[in-house]
């Protein structure tokens, strides 16, 4: 795992048993979801049915929701996958993590 894996693991790490935003921007679309997070895991080669997140990947577990302006919808097996092959920036620091993919760009905050 490279050295920015771990520092957005320890981060992570730091923050199990609390309640985190994630904010997920992927083609001009921005999607929120809340994870009180349980654990966290990283993947190799996680392959999926639609290929949308074939690749290493850290896993957050926990229950959550996705929040939407029609209603939060619960998180599917409350697992989170984020997508790091690609991985080219990421800053961790008090008031969270932000990082960018070759998909996507994450900003991970602790929610009081």
């Amino acid at each position: 795992m490279s050295d920015k894996l771990n520092l957005i693991q320890e981060w992570l790490e730091k923050h199990l048993q609390k309640t985190i935003l994630i904010r997920k921007e992927e083609q001009g679309d921005l999607d929120e979801t809340r994870v009180l997070l349980e654990g966290v895991e990283y993947k190799e080669n996680v392959s999926t049915i639609d290929d949308y997140a074939e690749g290493s990947s850290l896993i957050l577990h926990g229950p959550g929701k996705v929040l939407n302006e029609q209603g939060d919808i619960p998180l599917p097996q409350n697992t989170f996958q984020i997508y790091v092959d690609g991985l080219a920036d990421c800053q961790a620091g008090e008031d969270g993590i932000t990082m960018k993919t070759d998909r996507a760009k994450y900003f991970i905050s602790e929610i009081s």
